[in-house]
This record gives structure tokens, C-alpha cells and sequence, in this order.
């Protein structure tokens, strides 16, 4: 209701042609989803399905990236993480959606959970926002499974070997898992895949047997 209220008051123009409405246009939206992103996240390698090649063993079993974030994909979420564009969540849910496959009825989607002093400066907790929004497109269950230690963050500076040895003390079960769901851990950006790594080896050890991952943007090249 805020946010309906709030675009009449203050309404949006599309990050890339100006129009009136929304952060994306349906045919900006149309035009950048159909740019798919088709590189492997750890070496660059083209691939044909999701962007991970066969020359990586991970502890996730797969992953899809919708793109890199550069261009309006960065702005979209610069604005919704730094800003408070809380219109953006929808926005991004529905690149993350025109990405994925078509997924199994056992699929539970698990977002990153943010810090709580990202909470507080935010208002919201960014990823479990657009979880909720996939879930919902995707007639999937949401489960918040992940519980931060801390409130350390990643940052973009810090070199790939501090950024892995820094996520190992990110995550703990915040319940428990069943070992015949799937998981789908979503988060926004994708660098050196410390966080998602963690992540996935938080919900093995836990007890998962599959988990997937799916970001939105790939920061920087490999």
C-alpha cells in the first residue's frame, strides 16, 4: 500500500528511457532481459545454460547470473541498496525470474540475509524483499534458512582470499533443513562467490543435499 501510495505522490521514470511509471519500462525491461548473460561466473567461458562450466567443482551445484552490474542493472541496484528505492525489489525479482529455468515443485528459495545494521539503515531487509516477490511469481515456499553471526560485510576492495577467509563466519541454520528439498539461495551480486559459498556449505552441513544459487548481477570480470 506504501508503495502504491507513494508512486502516485512521487512517481518513477524508466532508468533507461525516461518514461513515466516505473524503474523499468516494459520495453526496457523486455529489451535488457533479452540480453541474456551467457558466461560462466569463475572463468568467463561461454556456456549454453546456467553460468557455471563443468571445469569448477563448488560446494552449490548450479548457478545463474542474470548479468553484470554495470549500466542500468547497477543503478537499479545502487538505488534500491543505497537509496531506499524500494519500488526496485520488484524489478530485480523480475530479472532473476526471466533467468531461471523452470524449477521443481521441491525448490525452497533462501535468500542472503543482510546485516542487521543494514536492516536498520535501510528500513528493510533487501534480498528477503525480492525473495518474497520470486517466490510469489514462482508459486514457490520462501525459507529464511540462514541466520547472519555478525555484522560484517563484503566489501569490493578487500582481496579474494580476505573475502573467503572473512565468509566463513558468516551464516548459521536459522531452522531446520530437509534433505529432500532443493534450495535456491538468491542474493544480488556475485564477485569472488564467498558469501554464496558459505552460504551453501552453511545448509550442506546442516543436512541439504542439493543446493542451488541464483544472482542477479556478476561484480567486475573473471
Amino acid at each position: 500500500m506504501f508503495d502504491k501510495l507513494l508512486a502516485i505522490i512521487a512517481p518513477h521514470y524508466c532508468y533507461r528511457c525516461g518514461k513515466i511509471g516505473s524503474i523499468l519500462c516494459d520495453n526496457c525491461k523486455k529489451y535488457i532481459t533479452s540480453r541474456q548473460y551467457t558466461s560462466c561466473v569463475l572463468c568467463g567461458r561461454i556456456v549454453k545454460k546456467a553460468n557455471l562450466c563443468g571445469t569448477h567443482h563448488q560446494s552449490y551445484d548450479t548457478l545463474w547470473c542474470f548479468g553484470l552490474r554495470q549500466g542500468v542493472i547497477k543503478k537499479v541496484i545502487d538505488d534500491y541498496k543505497f537509496h531506499r528505492v524500494r519500488a526496485a525489489a520488484a524489478v530485480l525479482a523480475d530479472l532473476l525470474d526471466s533467468r531461471l529455468p523452470t524449477l521443481p515443485d521441491d525448490v525452497a528459495i533462501v535468500p542472503i540475509p543482510t546485516t542487521s545494521k543494514n536492516m536498520r539503515r535501510r528500513g528493510y531487509d533487501h534480498m528477503l524483499l525480492i525473495a518474497k516477490y520470486l517466490a510469489k511469481r514462482r508459486n514457490l515456499p520462501l525459507s529464511p534458512l540462514l541466520r547472519r553471526r555478525n555484522n560484517v560485510t563484503q566489501h569490493f576492495t578487500k582481496s579474494s582470499k580476505e573475502r573467503k577467509r572473512q565468509a566463513r563466519y558468516f551464516f548459521e541454520p536459522a531452522s531446520m533443513i530437509d534433505p529432500d528439498k532443493t534450495y535456491l539461495i538468491i542474493d544480488d551480486i556475485f564477485t569472488t562467490g564467498a558469501t554464496i559459498s558459505a552460504a551453501t556449505d552453511c545448509l550442506k552441513k546442516a543436512g541439504a543435499k542439493r543446493v542451488e544459487v541464483a544472482v542477479i548481477a556478476r561484480h567486475g570480470t573473471p
